[in-house]
């Protein structure tokens, strides 16, 4: 209040009213002929607009709009009446802090004068986009604020009223290149909120030459390991590619994709993957990471992704320009660098997957790295080996290996999931990768023991060896089982070459008069124990359900699995049992069990179609097979896994452990297979065989019978 009694004071008068002081100032801002009278009263206006915004915005804001466009030369007047601006516009919560845009109603007052402004009949928005070229630091920056205010306030406005500027846009662009940082800075946040759903003003953004000036202020400001402006900087550039394919055409046109491998290019691991918990070494702070490193990369990579998803035109050339600048390997040191966080490598995992994804050239190029990786010598901990292994290998021990000390198996999931998804990457649509890795798959008695160290096993062997040793892996770790199995049906499913490879592993040493033990029966014979001794429910389930992948379109493996009569006792008592067996594993041993019935076509069977037809009509019954089944399938966790095989969860981000037991592979399957199974289950076998509509869904029954003796049935088609 003294204000008001100093001004009445000046003017010989009583103290004025708030309200009397501030239709003074506006009558003299208005009327003035004197510069400095109006300044003065501009001055005096800026003073009350905060503590009175309502009152000033309501008697002013004409007069103050008319000023700006009659005394634009003079840049005190100018400063001042953005400044003034500013206050009325600024949409704060009652403490003082600004808000975050589309903050609905939060600051009424604000968003009323906001939309006086941007309705001016006399286009003032035009007015502060010129202004914008002005060379005064504060008239622009006060400038760039308002605009900003604004468009927290109307930003869909806004932004229509700078598209239809000539030079709108540009202007705004123009800040990126201002050599005051602070300008440049709030421009760069400008921009982002105006790109983040403006298509339109994307595409103007980025033939602004945008891209240049982005990466350019990235390179200054240090790269991945600068400040918060690399982060405003990446995610300006990430809203101009996103869904906008003509920006990612011209990024690519103008050599952008070319600029991402050296933003992903960090100090290289003093350990290899695999040696995985040891600490940095001591004085080595360049290769720490800090939180902002870690946000900048995990945006870098986002990008990459981004431009690389399934399904979008470009997609092809992107991956084809992002191997021949050479991004694999950046990526690849990012991924296998303990160091790092592990989003951060999980990211890049599934980048490197996405890079390779249905590209043959790109997978045979993948196929082809070797990686030199530090082993340990048991007896001398500091001694150190090369040992060049291909790629793929290593990352197959990142997804089954053991978990970093540093790091709890839940943490580390996200590592082990994003591995996974690059190994399908890798053999999706790749039938040769298929093989090759069917190749590698040895019993663990041919190498070693169970406990040979990682480093010195085949992929193969590997994940032959976490299965088999479920009790021990699973007991801190149950995922290594889970993603094991995984892996495996991930290299069987859809290849009966790759069944029949898999089928002619035994377990058993003749030498010493043990009797050949076939390892798909030895996984059933896993599955039980797991079950009796009360392991956790998921290392049962992804035995099994690897299981029913190996078995399906596949006679001669059906043969083998019923070559062992436990293995059919073992599922009916699970589908029979009516209390102490877990409702998931009921619902997948019915699945199995009508995948056995539908597939027992091979004429060397122990056991025919019609000798396991009483079983499922009688024993179990064709009605209770049905109900395990369709629980399973309208299970809370079968359908999250539908959610993961449908790329829902599919990134390092969102995926809730406590809801995962099944796995897409499993899930594709299933609904590929759910109809044809619900006929077989009722259908005699031999009216199975000659029922019009099964073989519709089967393609034809003939044919499985033909290729019965090879081992090598005709695909299912797609339902």
């Amino acid at each position: 209040m003294d204000f008001f009694k100093r001004y009445g004071a000046i003017g010989g008068s009583q103290p004025q009213s708030p309200a009397e002081t501030i239709q003074r100032m506006a009558d003299r801002a208005d009327t003035s002929t004197l510069l400095e009278d109006k300044r003065a009263a501009v001055l005096g206006l800026k003073g009350l607009s905060r503590e009175y915004k309502k009152d000033v915005g309501e008697v002013a804001l004409d007069t103050l709009l008319k000023v700006l466009k009659e005394d634009s030369e003079d840049h005190n007047l100018l400063k001042a009446i953005l400044e003034t601006l500013n206050n009325l516009c600024s949409r704060d919560s009652p403490g003082g802090e600004k808000l975050e845009e589309g903050a609905a109603k939060a600051d009424p007052v604000a968003d009323k004068f906001s939309q006086a402004i941007l309705h001016d009949s006399d286009d003032v928005i035009s007015t502060f986009l010129g202004l914008l070229g002005d060379a005064d630091f504060y008239v622009r920056y006060y400038t760039v604020q308002l605009l900003s205010a604004l468009h927290t306030c109307a930003g869909e406005e806004l932004q229509q009223r700078v598209l239809v500027s000539p030079t709108g846009v540009g202007r705004l662009v123009d800040l990126l290149s201002d050599q005051r940082d602070i300008i440049r800075n709030e421009g760069i946040q400008l921009l982002i909120a105006m790109t983040k759903r403006n298509a339109d003003i994307q595409k103007i953004v980025a033939f602004e030459n945008a891209f240049d000036y982005l990466l350019g202020i990235v390179d200054e400001e240090g790269g991945v390991r600068g400040n918060i402006i690399v982060q405003d900087c990446l995610q300006l550039l990430h809203n101009l590619l996103n869904y906008n394919v003509s920006n990612q055409n011209f990024f690519r046109e103008t050599s952008g994709i070319q600029r991402l491998p050296s933003l992903l290019v960090t100090d290289p691991s003093q350990t290899a993957a695999g040696r995985s918990g040891h600490p940095i070494p001591d004085g080595d702070e360049d290769l720490e990471w800090t939180s902002q490193h870690a946000l900048n990369m995990l945006v870098v990579l986002d990008i990459v992704r981004m431009l690389i998803q399934p399904g979008n035109t470009n997609t092809q050339s992107n991956q084809s320009a992002m191997q021949q600048c050479g991004i694999i390997p950046p990526l690849l040191q990012l991924a296998l660098a303990h160091e790092a966080p592990l989003n951060v490598r999980a990211q890049a995992l599934y980048a490197i997957g996405d890079v390779i994804r249905a590209h043959q050239a790109n997978q045979n190029l993948f196929q082809r790295i070797l990686i030199t990786t530090a082993a340990e010598d048991d007896s001398d901990p500091s001694s150190q080996r090369a040992i060049p292994e291909p790629a793929i290998v290593i990352v197959i021990r990142l997804a089954v290996g053991k978990h970093p000390a540093t790091a709890s198996a839940n943490e580390y999931y996200i590592v082990r999931a994003a591995a996974t998804h690059l190994v399908q990457a890798y053999v999706g649509g790749n039938t040769d990768a298929q093989l090759a890795l069917a190749a590698t798959l040895t019993p663990p008695g041919d190498i070693g023991t169970l406990t040979e160290p990682e480093q010195h096993q085949s992929a193969g062997s590997l994940i032959v060896s976490v299965l088999l040793d479920w009790r021990e892996t699973s007991k801190e770790d149950v995922w290594r089982v889970w993603y094991a199995a995984l892996l495996l049906s991930t290299i069987l499913r859809d290849h009966n070459e790759c069944k029949e490879q898999a089928l002619k592993i035994t377990l058993g040493d003749a030498s010493k008069g043990e009797e050949p033990f076939p390892l798909i029966n030895e996984l059933m014979s896993q599955a039980r124990q797991a079950t009796q001794h009360g392991a956790d429910v998921r290392v049962s389930l992804a035995i099994l359900t690897l299981i029913s992948v190996w078995l399906v379109n596949f006679p001669k493996g059906v043969s083998v699995f019923l070559d062992e009569s436990a293995n059919i006792s073992f599922l009916v008592e699970q589908i029979s049992g009516s209390s102490g067996i877990n409702a998931l594993v009921q619902g997948v041993a019915a699945f199995m069990l009508g995948i056995v019935y539908q597939f027992d076509i091979d004429p060397e069977s122990p056991m025919s179609r019609e000798s396991l037809y009483p079983i499922i009509s009688k024993r179990v019954g064709a009605d209770q097979l049905l109900i395990r089944v369709q629980r399973l399938r309208d299970s809370k966790e079968f359908q999250y896994a539908v959610g993961l095989a449908a790329g829902a969860y599919s990134s390092a981000y969102g995926v809730a452990l406590a809801e995962v037991y099944f796995d897409s592979v499993f899930a594709d399957l299933f609904k590929m297979h759910y109809e044809s199974f619900r006929a077989a289950v009722r259908l005699g076998p031999n009216e199975a065989m000659a029922n019009p509509s099964y073989a519709y869904l089967h393609g034809g029954m003939a044919g499985y019978a033909v290729s019965a003796a090879s081992g090598s049935a005709p695909g299912t088609p797609r339902l």
